[in-house]
């Protein structure tokens, strides 16, 4: 996977590229009329616009403020720091507040709002299929599973395996996985149905690692390059 950054801005010419070994701050520097800029490799460059309510990289505290874009086992993420308004990825699928400092999976084109008016946008080079909901439902289960209701969990498990079953998919690799995904649902079936667990609030350890597993194999067959 390869992207690009740049401000949604008629007049911005730049854009930016992350890779692998080099995150990406945003931020806003006062000195610079509160520029909002990208710092990567140690090197700042302005993104050709001005927005006084982006946060700095750094306060008066020495507390973080800046957005980051990083890569991680093949996956690009963004988080916000600390800044001190509301952050907002918007995609094809919805809209995430990600200001909790939580990293938030990136699958896909993508806006990410900052401050009250400055938007970046995010354009993905995918180097794989393009049925680009799939890793975002792995991915919201890989997060829910261990904190979600079992029947939460099961649920979402059920519209992964809807979706799995209506991609344009044929090879081994994705019929196994296919088969985890099914494995995983049943397991938290059981879950569901025993009355032992019935009351459970969220699932028991060996449930959560195999829907984990199978929810991870699923997003990183979408997103490994």
């Amino acid at each position: 996977m390869r992207a690009t950054i740049r401000a949604a801005d008629p007049e911005s010419t730049v854009a930016v590229s992350v890779d692998s070994d080099s995150p990406i701050r945003v931020y806003r520097v006062p000195e610079r009329g509160e520029a909002v800029v990208v710092k990567k490799d140690g090197e700042i460059t302005s993104l050709d616009v001005h927005d006084i309510s982006v946060s700095r990289e750094f306060d008066d505290s020495g507390e973080r403020g800046y957005i980051e874009f990083y890569k991680e086992d093949g996956q690009l993420y963004v988080r916000d720091t600390g800044s001190s308004s509301e952050t907002l990825q918007q995609n094809a699928f919805g809209e995430i507040n990600i200001d909790d400092g939580d990293p938030s999976l990136i699958t896909g084109d993508c806006t990410v709002k900052i401050g009250y008016s400055t938007k970046l946008e995010v354009e993905v080079k995918q180097t794989r299929r393009g049925e680009s909901a799939i890793p975002y439902k792995a991915d919201l289960i890989l997060k829910i599973c261990d904190v979600r209701s079992p029947n939460e969990v099961k649920s979402e498990l059920r519209e992964l395996q809807q979706m799995m079953g209506q991609a344009s998919i044929s090879d081994e690799r994705f019929d196994d996985l296919i088969a985890d995904v099914a494995t995983a649902f049943e397991n938290v079936d059981m879950q569901t149905t025993s009355v032992s667990s019935r009351d459970e609030d969220v699932l028991p350890p060996e449930a959560v690692q195999k829907v984990s597993s199978a929810a991870k194999r699923t997003r990183n067959y979408f997103l490994s390059s």
